[in-house]
């Protein structure tokens, strides 16, 4: 099997609204990452996140209140991602991962599914692919998923 390429995460399909809010302090995420607010303003998410707001569609701009544009996704939204675990040799997709719960892991302005942390549930992978092609086996291989609804900061169930 191969190694796929690290690619930043990305909306894959489904329903979500687009609306622009101001940037947080400090700000240095890129397109494709995932944010929350805090007090009212984008703010990037570190790994083993419990609460997400939507993508950004733009990279922050590092001034306090920039207005940027983040995809607020729903339930029925999904993202592509690459896999990660913390031992490389077990960054692995297997067909055993298809509706198993795992948590959001960070490493240099790339979002990742951890496949080795289920403490942290902030996704459920719903399919496994990249380029069209199927992974099963391939390391770092790329999948579909959804964001839990307890963690969906625009959803009533998120805290």
């Amino acid at each position: 099997m191969a190694t796929q390429t690290i690619e930043r995460a990305k909306y894959s399909n489904g329903p979500f609204n687009m609306v622009t809010r101001k940037e947080a302090a400090s700000q240095s995420f890129k397109v494709g990452e995932f944010v929350y607010l805090v007090s009212g303003k984008v703010t990037s998410r570190a790994s083993d996140a419990v609460v997400i707001y939507g993508m950004a569609e733009q990279d922050a701009s590092g001034t306090t209140d920039t207005e940027l544009l983040i995809r607020v996704p729903n339930e029925q939204t999904e993202f592509e991602m690459n896999v990660y675990h913390a031992t490389a040799a077990s960054a692995i997709t297997a067909i055993t991962n298809y509706s198993y719960k795992y948590a959001l892991y960070v490493a240099s302005n790339i979002h990742y599914v951890d496949i080795g942390d289920t403490s942290y549930d902030a996704f459920v992978i719903t399919d496994i692919l990249v380029g069209g092609n199927k992974s099963i086996g391939d390391t770092y291989g790329r999948v579909k998923v959804k964001i839990l609804p307890e963690v969906l900061q625009d959803g009533a169930k998120a805290t």
